[in-house]
């Protein structure tokens, strides 16, 4: 009887060891190793995909937009991108054509085609806090963030929808030179893909635009995929989505494939070709 009753209180103990160590490991994950886990993400070496955008008015009016989008490592083995789009419809936006290339210590660089200018015009650093063609997200939301351009802090973990996640604060460490006063992201704990996205004003410190993913996150080509995005203006009521859209009945989006250099140039940009 003695001896059972030391088994069963020993492995009565054992389990609380193992419950205590396991409650310490995962509290003791720090916001900086959720976004590194976030930042080193499979994403493919080129990234090719038709993409719907709709922007929505606060009375719900929708005005629809259709791009094919191209990104690419900028060479073998680089961390380092660059991506073009081409927008097709509707026809007051047709041909136009916007290239973003990723800098180590610097800046993406940014161009964009407009064909009722008829030419390539670069997007200078005073224009990364305008909207992207009429739409939600401004220049710098485009552009890629350096790790170590943010303090972190893990907030809390959280169940948001189906998924559980990480809750992560960002503060920039140069104030000046980011458009948002700090950001707050919901990073799933099975992706490390951020499927919520709050952005705080500069100047008042006040929720200003949300972005949310909706949450059908899938596998392609073996790599996580996100379908859907949208982002909110709260001031304004206004919203933009973004969605894969389909082609032949499938949706087009496909990872590792063959995508020439030549998209990724001036030249493309002024002549389609």
């Amino acid at each position: 009887m003695l001896r059972n009753l030391f088994k069963n209180n020993k492995l009565i103990l054992m389990a609380a060891v193992l419950i205590l160590f396991f409650s310490f490991s995962v509290s003791a994950v720090t916001g900086r190793e959720v976004m590194e886990e976030v930042d080193d993400r499979e994403t493919g070496d080129t990234r090719h995909a038709l993409m719907g955008m709709d922007l929505i008015d606060e009375n719900g009016e929708v005005r629809e937009r259709v791009i094919e989008v191209w990104s690419k490592k900028q060479e073998k083995n680089s961390d380092l991108n660059q991506s073009v789009m081409v927008f097709y419809e509707p026809s007051s936006v047709k041909d136009t054509r916007f290239l973003q290339k990723e800098n180590e210590d610097a800046d993406d660089d940014q161009w964009i085609y407009l064909p009722d200018l008829g030419r390539v015009r670069r997007i200078s650093g005073s224009q990364g806090s305008s909207s992207f063609m009429g739409s939600d997200f401004t220049y710098d939301d485009l552009k890629s963030r350096n790790i170590d351009d943010f303090e972190y802090e893990l907030l809390r973990e959280e169940d948001l929808g189906n998924y559980e996640t990480y809750v992560i604060e960002a503060l920039p460490k140069n104030p000046e030179e980011e458009q948002y006063k700090k950001t707050i992201s919901w990073i799933t704990k099975e992706h490390y893909i951020p499927v919520k996205l709050e952005m705080y004003d500069k100047d008042t410190g006040d929720l200003y635009k949300e972005m949310i993913v909706e949450q059908n996150i899938k596998k392609v080509n073996g790599i996580w995929t996100i379908f859907s995005t949208k982002m909110e203006n709260l001031d304004t009521g206004h919203s933009t989505v973004m969605y894969v859209k389909q082609r032949d009945g499938n949706y087009l989006i496909e990872y590792n494939t063959d995508v020439s250099d030549k998209l990724f140039t001036q030249q493309f940009l002024e002549t389609g070709r």
